[in-house]
């Protein structure tokens, strides 16, 4: 009886450890967004995520995009924008959830990641499909 509740519980065991490695693989890899705020000081610089474009944040509050990736419906990319504008942050400078930038139409961006590496995404083609651009600090 003993020996079948050893085995019982070494089974058991065995599914935890898998999962919970998959769980701490995504979340050093960056597969599960962490929702942060940045400060307005926080956001100035580059972003960028490789073929998703760059966007230049500029402490006057001007952005300059650079091959800009644009989404159809199905959020597979279809052209990219360029061009310079306005950026600003909300609910305030000093913990900003939401960044929208007036060039290069599109949904507002989100920040997430980590502190030590802040990312920012915003939902591309239709919001029911979960595809997002992601753009990382440089």
């Amino acid at each position: 009886m003993r020996e079948e509740r050893g085995r019982a519980a070494a089974a058991g065991w065995r599914g935890v450890v898998p999962v919970g490695a998959v769980a701490v693989l995504m979340l050093t890899t960056g597969c599960m967004w962490q929702q942060q705020t940045l400060a307005r000081t926080d956001v100035v610089g580059t972003w960028t995520g490789g073929d998703a474009g760059t966007l230049r944040f500029e402490d006057d509050g001007t952005v300059v995009a650079t091959g800009l990736a644009e989404y159809d419906d199905d959020g597979d990319k279809v052209s990219e924008c360029s061009g310079t504008g306005e950026w600003s942050v909300y609910p305030d400078d000093g913990a900003a959830e939401l960044l929208s930038v007036d060039v290069c139409e599109g949904n507002p961006w989100r920040f997430g990641g980590s502190k030590e590496h802040p990312q920012m995404r915003r939902s591309v083609g239709d919001p029911d499909r979960g595809h997002f651009q992601t753009l990382g600090r440089e």
